[in-house]
């Protein structure tokens, strides 16, 4: 990457072990799950600690304890770097024999602690996950956690969880239908059918789990150079699916270099096949009509644009978000201040993630400038779309 853009801001979940969040309050430590004390260990029991010690990557995962004479409660957290946000992933806690109303006390003590260092480190929200069965507690509904909206199953983590947000500074916004990739290349796929129906489109059928896996890989098969979706075939499919809906939608696709893409990696034959199919895209979007622009564009001109209304399918590298380096396609559809919302149809469920992390999930600016510059020399594929 180009050493002149802006580095990532450190990540919004980071803390240290064992230290003291507010030395005023009533006492609130953090550490890393693997230290849990055994006083702790033991109140939370085998099952619950098992699962807050599981393996979360790089996702920063820490627990928060209070002990206080009202009571005892514990949460775990966690967030992908260089983002601005912390998910809650569970709050627990034991009045002991001064019973539930302690426990509460408890509770909202800690959940404040972890509000306030959400606020303080920056973050846009505080996001908490809640299994499907369970209800918000009424202390964190008057603190001003709101729903968000639930998602069509689909991905593993997307079935069994419910979020709410908590936004530390109020940000009215219309939330996508979130639809999680099901297999490890449909990201363009995805990206695109989620911002089509924003727009008013049904690409996902009636959101039913076969009927909607099914057009997610008809859209793929129609976008992909293999197994990848480069900007000129997304472009093309997206154009065509428009077309056949005859909704009135307007494309717009940037691609600042006339070479091939996402084709790092590939060499001899493998190479060939692949660049002749994107001559075949090129080919396609001319004959279509595509407004197509190759000159440089800005992160002020997308976020101006997203501001404005417009929904703005982003082809990124992911390696700020999850330390590994790997093309994929997001939506961008609000913006405030210094930040960008995304919509991100993919989930690390197998090191804890869940949809409630990839849904209006926001970034700064910077980090987003970084991430939409893809490959060496870099390049920028962007394909806007608004009615």
């Amino acid at each position: 990457m180009d050493n002149s853009t802006p580095a990532p801001t450190p990540s919004p979940a980071a803390g240290t072990a064992g230290t003291a969040v507010d030395a005023d309050a009533d006492a609130v430590i953090q550490f890393a799950p693997a230290d849990a004390p055994a006083h702790l260990i033991e109140a939370l029991g085998a099952e619950r600690v098992a699962e807050w010690q599981r393996d979360r990557g790089p996702y920063d995962p820490r627990v928060w304890m209070l002990n206080s004479p009202t009571g005892m409660a514990a949460a775990l957290t966690s967030g992908r770097p260089n983002t601005r946000y912390t998910k809650l992933v569970e709050l627990w806690s034991d009045g002991g024999s001064a019973g539930a109303a302690s426990a509460e006390t408890a509770a909202r003590t800690l959940l404040g602690q972890v509000i306030a260092a959400s606020a303080e480190r920056g973050d846009a929200c505080l996001k908490w996950q809640l299994p499907a069965h369970a209800e918000l507690p009424a202390f964190a509904s008057d603190l001003g956690f709101t729903a968000l909206r639930d998602p069509i199953s689909s991905a593993d983590g997307t079935q069994g969880v419910r979020g709410f947000a908590l936004w530390h500074d109020l940000w009215p916004h219309e939330q996508l239908r979130y639809y999680g990739q099901t297999t490890m290349f449909t990201c363009g796929a995805v990206a695109a059918m989620t911002a089509l129906s924003h727009l008013g489109l049904e690409p996902f059928a009636d959101a039913e789990d076969e009927a909607a896996r099914e057009r997610e890989l008809a859209f793929w098969r129609a976008a992909t150079n293999f197994p990848a979706c480069e900007p000129l075939g997304l472009a093309v499919a997206v154009h065509d699916a428009i077309t056949e809906s005859a909704s009135p939608i307007r494309l717009e696709l940037h691609l600042d270099t006339t070479a091939p893409t996402l084709l790092e990696g590939y060499e001899g034959d493998e190479r060939t096949f692949r660049e002749q199919l994107q001559e075949q895209s090129r080919a396609e979007v001319a004959s279509r009509g595509i407004q197509q622009h190759t000159d440089p564009l800005s992160i002020e001109q997308i976020t101006e644009r997203v501001a404005a209304g417009e929904l703005a399918v982003l082809l990124i590298e992911e390696e700020p978000m999850h330390d590994v380096s790997t093309p994929h396609w997001v939506v961008a559809h609000s913006v405030k201040g210094d930040t960008v919302l995304l919509n991100d149809p993919w989930i690390t469920a197998q090191q804890g993630e869940t949809w409630v992390d990839s849904h209006d999930l926001p970034v700064s600016v910077a980090v987003l400038d970084q991430m939409i510059a893809y490959g060496d020399p870099a390049y920028r594929g962007v394909i806007f779309v608004a009615r």
